[in-house]
């Protein structure tokens, strides 16, 4: 392929992650007169008042759905996250701006494609990488969620194609029946892939076994979360940014794939141990005794939130790998091959020219007497093997540079360095996509981890 793009991984400040075990007796968020759901905004428009009473000081929020209540010693959670971005750029060499990436390609007319579909993809996010939170709603006791799969009884589902793997759809819903996310709340129609929630009352019939769990929960269930990438860049920003909204002993109601169960496990041990409930598709969970609060972004993938959800993730690896490497003989430039046994999806570079970007790169580092080492990653091992994680990490960890075709091995990006203190020690990316000219290779055009 001859169409590449540049891009920047931005970074931002950390803020405390929660990893505390589930406490055994919780206080309860309040429900309204008709013991119906609490639901939180999703944008910054909102007003608080200091509602004097014996026991609670309340916030009203206020936004197109009407005035709900919730307690005020949680409203510091709500909303935008509270993250200013690790370093102060006075001439704005850093500062986000459209297009964040940059199209290298001879031909004008592609670069100008290039731009007007990034441009449009970022939709809030022209002026800054921080785009407004997803809606959340916390649930009352009593309520209920579950993802479907249809695999085995498609001739009865509404949509035959849902598979809870890459045609994903689920469910909230209270004790009376009360959608979590109702037709009202969503924009697109329950055959778009960009829709999640769904209505119980079409998929309940497809419920297995139901299980219970005490205590508040939040549960999140996205797109692939049998695949590495995605569940890196689709699946744990999401997770991460509830873990920082919602109170420290809330347990997480989670997909239960090998690939979420074995990248969390490595990302934080002690959560997965003491907070995780992974459950099946078509198990019907219940929380009682607690609160079950869920989340709507407003897009299949995740990635286009940028800092918003990146940010709490990257920070959450960051307590729990705190490597740092600052001297230029300990780092490495990557360059990601898919020419490998275990590659899915295409994407792989003709051998030749493989070999022929490589010959550039080793003489780029010989004429700018670069002292890093250049790795060449494929995710596996000279045998075929597919590498420890441990490996993986400490190879991007390392990385001061990270070259190749989009594919799921770039999405090991999430595990470099997320403090930079200016902008040249930023980690540079040099992506190669499928332009609008390969619709072959991969539609729609230009998918790459710019937004990461």
């Amino acid at each position: 392929m001859n169409i590449m793009a540049r891009s920047i991984l931005l970074v931002g400040k950390t803020a405390k992650a929660f990893g505390q075990s589930i406490a055994v007796s919780v206080e309860k968020l309040p429900l309204t007169s008709t013991g119906r759901m609490i639901r939180r905004p999703n944008t910054a428009r909102m007003r608080c008042v200091l509602l004097t009473t014996i026991f609670v000081i309340g916030c009203i929020t206020i936004h197109e759905r009407g005035v709900k209540r919730y307690l005020m010693h949680d409203a510091a959670k709500d909303g935008e996250l509270q993250m200013k971005p690790t370093y102060f750029d006075k001439e704005h060499v850093c500062a986000n701006a459209l297009p964040y990436a940059k199209m290298h390609d001879p031909r004008e007319e592609e670069v100008a494609v290039f731009r007007d579909v990034h441009i449009e993809r970022a939709g809030g996010m022209a002026d800054s990488f921080d785009k407004v939170p997803p809606e959340y709603v916390a649930l009352p006791p009593g309520s209920n969620v579950a993802c479907w799969d249809c695999s085995s009884r498609s001739g009865e589902c509404m949509n035959p194609t849902i598979n809870a793997r890459n045609v994903v759809k689920c469910s909230g819903w209270t004790s009376g029946g009360d959608e979590a996310f109702g037709d009202d709340d969503e924009d697109y129609w329950e055959g778009d892939p960009r829709r999640i929630w769904v209505s119980y009352k079409e998929y309940e019939f497809l419920g297995t076994k139901r299980t219970v769990i005490h205590g508040d929960a939040a549960a999140f269930f996205g797109f692939f979360p049998t695949n590495f990438g995605h569940c890196l860049h689709d699946n744990f920003p999401m997770v991460a940014w509830l873990k920082s909204v919602v109170p420290e002993h809330t347990k997480f109601l989670l997909p239960n794939t090998a690939m979420y169960k074995k990248l969390l496990t490595f990302i934080d041990p002690s959560f997965v141990e003491n907070r995780v409930y992974f459950f099946d598709a078509n198990e019907i969970v219940t929380v009682e005794g607690g609160t079950l609060t869920v989340a709507k972004a407003d897009s299949l993938i995740v990635g286009e939130y940028g800092n918003t959800l990146f940010r709490p993730l990257r920070h959450w690896i960051f307590e729990n790998h705190p490597e740092h490497y600052t001297q230029p003989e300990d780092k490495v430039i990557v360059f990601h091959t898919r020419n490998s046994a275990h590659t899915e999806h295409g994407r792989v570079l003709e051998p030749q020219h493989e070999q022929d970007i490589l010959a550039l790169i080793r003489a780029a580092m010989e004429k700018y007497n670069r002292k890093e080492e250049l790795v060449i990653f494929s995710g596996q091992d000279g045998a075929g093997n597919i590498l420890p994680l441990e490996e993986q990490f400490d190879t991007f960890r390392r990385a001061s540079t990270i070259i190749g075709p989009h594919g799921s091995g770039l999405a090991n990006n999430i595990w470099t360095y997320p403090f930079p203190t200016e902008c040249n020690e930023r980690v540079q990316m040099l992506e190669f996509m499928a332009g609008s000219d390969t619709p072959q290779v991969q539609h729609p055009p230009f998918n790459g981890y710019y937004w990461v």
